[in-house]
């Protein structure tokens, strides 16, 4: 019985795989999907990604993927391979603005904009993936597309204007300066012109270092001309700005790709389709209002306030494109009130302005002026009855009713110089002159003579009366020729040039004896009327005017006689009241 059992075959136990043992040896089965769970599963992702993609963007994420740009914008000229000059654009076809070395990028050397952007996928089907702007491309000007030859005409065009303007300018600070030695800040529109100065000074710089590297240009080949624009993320609060490089132009759209990572968007952020970013950057795109068109917009480039119509109405600035500028008050659309003005080939003025027309400066009268009298035998004659000057403690107290007057306080000031007749004509002598001319050097006071012209005799006979009978001393006051000649008096000369040569001999005949430029005394109507047929007399001569308005006069003024009915203690009746025109005397 027991041999069957003996000799019968063992079941192996380890034969199916439940029973198999595991260990680090025996490698295990891998476990197989079904087609079904793969087709589940797909199914479900391209559902999540159908979702995402087709679900519409609320007004939230849109903003949240949209960012504005800074962009800087410069023009370069270069020659050959070497960056010479750079510019931030033109005024008509010939004149560059903004000159300045390629090298240095200075706010002043750079145009400044602002553009719309949008965050767009890198890969249009798929999320967020990386950060990607784009931008609607600016078109390439013109300029950049001349030749060698007119590169080289626009350069030496921009060098004569720089030539031009420079003298310019120059003309312009000897008149500013002048203007600033005889005023004070107590005289209306004196901060204006200050600043105007300083104005002055930055553009004079500039123009010499514009001429330096127009120069070098020129000198240049190979010119070429090109336009180079840098876009930033406008900086945050704390002052840091990411700049943004392009990488491609396509379908008038700029790409960008930030040199770091902004940390916008963010990574949950639904950034748009490249496709949609056009029409996003359209509805994007700021309304422009109308621009204001007025009269004065044709002129020049106006800044300040204006009125219902447009027209410059309060405080305002206007450049004209002839190179004047005018700084002060308007009324719809015309200068009036206190205002500043200075054009190329006239003189700077500021004062008082009505409907457009300048009527003048009017002057304030304080004790820090410097004032003076001029007197004659009339001083000392009243009919047969005969003065004295008393030259001991002459002080002004009256400076007259003829006009109106700005005076700060009360008249009450010191004779600084005296002007004393010693001739007329050819015969006539003031017999007072020479005790007149020692009581004032006596008594400290700026001392000068002066002639009365007569339209009659010839000049070289009244300028040896005038030298015979008058004395110079060092110290003294320039001669002074008193020409107050009429109408008829001019017709009898033979006419103006006549008259004009006569004052010529008695001008040069004293500054060669005398070896000091006399002064002319004329009247504010002979200056309207003649004094500009005789440019020399006008441009080399300082002016003693007589003229009793209350506005000052527009000459290159040395003393203004501005009233004839003053008021001298020390002095019986009425005297002539001067001013210098100036502080330091």
């Amino acid at each position: 019985m027991m041999l069957p059992i003996f000799f019968h075959k063992r079941r192996n136990t380890y034969q199916q795989g439940k029973y198999r043992p595991t260990n680090n040896t025996r490698r295990r089965g891998r476990t197989r999907k079904s087609p079904l769970a793969l087709c589940i599963i797909a199914t479900i992702i391209t559902a999540t990604w159908a979702i995402w993609y087709l679900y519409p963007t609320t007004e939230e994420e849109k903003k949240a993927v949209q960012e504005q740009l800074l962009t800087e914008t410069r023009y370069i000229i270069a020659a050959g391979n070497t960056d010479i000059l750079s510019f931030t654009t033109t005024r008509g076809d010939t004149i560059l603005e903004g000159i300045s070395s390629a090298d240095t990028i200075k706010e002043t050397t750079i145009t400044k904009d602002t553009i719309a952007a949008q965050w767009v996928r890198k890969w249009e089907y798929l999320p967020y993936n990386g950060h990607n702007l784009v931008a609607e491309a600016a078109d390439t000007p013109a300029i950049c597309h001349k030749t060698q030859k007119e590169i080289a005409t626009l350069l030496a065009r921009q060098a004569q204007y720089i030539a031009q303007e420079q003298k310019t300018t120059k003309t312009q600070q000897a008149d500013v300066d002048y203007f600033l030695r005889t005023h004070t800040v107590l005289d209306n529109g004196f901060d204006i012109v200050a600043r105007y100065r300083k104005k002055l000074e930055q553009h004079s710089v500039a123009l010499t270092q514009a001429a330096t590297l127009v120069q070098k240009a020129l000198k240049g080949k190979n010119l070429s001309l090109r336009i180079e624009r840098r876009y930033y993320i406008i900086p945050d609060t704390t002052g840091n700005r990411t700049e943004c490089i392009p990488h491609k132009v396509k379908d008038n759209l700029v790409h960008l790709t930030p040199e770091k990572n902004t940390g916008k968007p963010t990574i949950t952020s639904r950034l748009c389709r490249k496709k949609d970013a056009p029409a996003m950057l359209k509805a994007r795109r700021p309304h422009k209002k109308k621009a204001w068109t007025t009269a004065i917009d044709s002129i020049g480039t106006y800044t300040g306030g204006r009125d219902s119509m447009a027209m410059p109405h309060g405080y305002g600035q206007l450049h004209t494109h002839q190179g004047a500028y005018y700084e002060g008050e308007w009324t719809h659309g015309k200068r009036n009130g206190v205002g500043f003005s200075i054009t190329p080939g006239q003189r700077l003025r500021l004062g008082e302005w009505k409907d457009d027309k300048f009527l003048g400066e009017r002057i304030t009268y304080t004790p820090e002026r410097i004032y003076g009298i001029d007197i004659s035998r009339h001083q000392h004659e009243k009919g047969r009855k005969r003065y004295s000057i008393n030259w001991q403690d002459l002080r002004i107290t009256s400076l007259g009713k003829k006009s109106k007057k700005i005076i700060h306080g009360k008249v009450d000031y010191p004779v600084r110089f005296v002007f004393i007749k010693a001739t007329e004509g050819v015969t006539i002598r003031n017999k007072y002159f020479s005790a007149d001319y020692a009581a004032a050097r006596k008594h400290g006071y700026r001392t000068g003579a002066y002639h009365f012209f007569s339209s009659r005799t010839p000049g070289r006979h009244q300028a040896i009366n005038f030298l015979r009978n008058s004395r110079y001393t060092k110290g003294d006051l320039p001669p002074v020729l008193d020409l107050e000649p009429t109408d008829a008096q001019i017709r009898k000369a033979g006419g103006i040039q006549a008259l004009f040569r006569n004052v010529r001999t008695w001008l040069n005949t004293v500054e060669n004896q005398r070896g000091v430029r006399p002064i002319l005394y004329i009247s504010q109507r002979f200056v309207n009327k003649y004094l500009s047929l005789a440019p020399d007399l006008h441009n080399n001569y300082d002016v003693w005017i007589a003229r009793y308005g209350e506005y000052k006069p527009d000459v290159n003024l040395v003393y203004w006689q501005l009233s004839p009915d003053g008021r001298v203690k020390g002095i019986h009746g009425d005297v002539d009241i001067n001013v210098y025109n100036g502080f330091n005397f």
